[in-house]
């Protein structure tokens, strides 16, 4: 199975939702086009985010609807001081019904499950599924890349990072950084292919909502709820590929046996646990493959499964208000680490390190995390991705630095002209 060809039904339509997991087991979801929708963007401070997007996905049953939700939706909720700017002006949280929503897998047939499947869109959108991309071949016109800090900048946060580990202000933090470039509006679906091609990621999205876009590569599920459970797997813990199946094999020994990656991952699964545990009903929180190593195109990462059973109130809101952002990309304590990544970074985040997915006429949902995922503003052309890592006691400045170089290599090459 391959990439859908959307090239062309990217440049006519203003929404575009793709979902797509070629694994054997995944599931691909594509939306077209846009009945009805909501952005909200700018000033959060007494914005009731989740309980709007609580309300727009109820109002009309039984309907699929797809969007993202940005990490700074916090600041709609959490009550602490932020005065960084959203310097690309995406929507923080962008959520839609489309016209026509078509599912398929591995080895099946696509099958419209919303909207008329006899209209001109759905056909359409068919016809891109089975026809597919022929390859990822693609000439993107992009500028340089420039990151945010060099390294003796990102040394230099390290440190501030280590010394809030040793005062007791945190036990680990993600300290993130951005990279920036420019595109033209037309690039971002070949943009989103490219990427594809290098990360083959089991969340990997293509979400068009205007001239917002969000390219993503993600290896991360943040949240899925199938009925009364509710399930997270936090990702902590990264090492690249080797270039033989035996140095593959090595270094999945040591990620398995590192002493610091094992530390992270346990600290995050508690926090996921903790988070989880508001919503749950009491009990039924469990950790399921503690630091479980999966492998994906680029590297191998740690991995751990904590899910609950829902308590039977808790609603949309509820469970959003309860775990985000997710505790992979803060840190732990939750709240001093994201006041102290607010200093540190200097930047709001944006929609980096949100989330992404679908709600189902259930009240189903599936939501990834928006890591190793470029962020497309087509109309001033700007671009940006962010990458980073989370520290604790045991982590080396070094290493960090280099990790965040191997989860850049992908983005990078997305946007290379070859």
């Amino acid at each position: 199975m391959k990439l859908p060809n959307l090239k062309s039904l990217a440049s006519k339509l203003s929404h575009v939702a793709l979902l797509f997991d070629e694994s054997e087991d995944g599931l691909c979801i594509l939306g077209l086009g846009c009945k009805r929708s909501i952005e909200i963007g700018g000033s959060l401070e007494g914005v009731q985010a989740f309980e709007t997007l609580e309300k727009f996905t109820s109002a009309e049953k039984g309907k699929w609807t797809f969007g993202w939700m940005g990490y700074d939706l916090k600041n709609s909720f959490i009550n602490f001081k932020n005065e960084n700017l959203n310097t690309l002006g995406l929507p923080d949280l962008a959520w839609w019904e489309p016209e026509v929503v078509i599912r398929w897998n591995s080895g099946g047939r696509p099958e419209v499950i919303q909207g008329n499947p006899d209209s001109e869109l759905a056909l359409k959108g068919v016809s891109a599924i089975e026809s597919q991309a022929d390859e990822y071949e693609v000439k993107v016109e992009a500028g340089q890349v420039v990151w945010a800090w060099d390294k003796q900048e990102y040394v230099e946060k390290f440190s501030v990072v280590r010394d809030l580990i040793q005062t007791g202000d945190v036990y680990e933090l993600n300290l993130c950084q951005t990279l920036k470039t420019t595109a033209p509006a037309k690039a971002s679906w070949d943009i989103f292919s490219k990427l594809y091609s290098k990360t083959k990621a089991p969340f990997s999205a293509y979400m068009q909502c205007g001239s917002s876009r969000v390219l993503s590569g993600s290896p991360e599920r943040f949240l899925k709820r199938k009925g009364s459970k509710l399930i997270s797997q936090p990702i902590k813990g990264t090492t690249a590929r080797g270039a033989t199946p035996e140095e593959d094999a090595r270094l999945i020994d040591e990620l398995r046996n590192s002493e610091k990656e094992r530390a992270e991952n346990i600290m995050i699964t508690d926090l996921v646990r903790n988070d989880l545990s508001r919503v749950a009903q009491r009990g039924t929180v469990e950790v399921v493959d503690l630091c479980g190593i999966h492998t994906f195109e680029t590297v191998h990462q740690m991995i751990t499964e904590v899910n609950c059973e829902l308590d039977p109130e808790a609603e949309l809101s509820d469970i959003l208000k309860a775990t985000f952002p997710m505790g992979s990309m803060t840190g732990a304590p939750k709240l001093s680490a994201m006041q102290n990544i607010e200093a540190l970074e200097e930047k709001n985040r944006g929609i980096y390190s949100g989330s992404v997915g679908y709600i189902s006429p259930e009240g189903d949902f599936d939501l990834s995390v928006l890591i190793r995922s470029l962020f497309h503003n087509a109309e001033t052309e700007e671009l940006e991705a962010s990458v980073g890592g989370a520290i604790t006691f045991l982590s080396n400045a070094e290493d960090e630095y280099n990790e965040c170089r191997l989860k850049a290599d992908a983005l990078m090459k997305a946007v290379e002209s070859d």
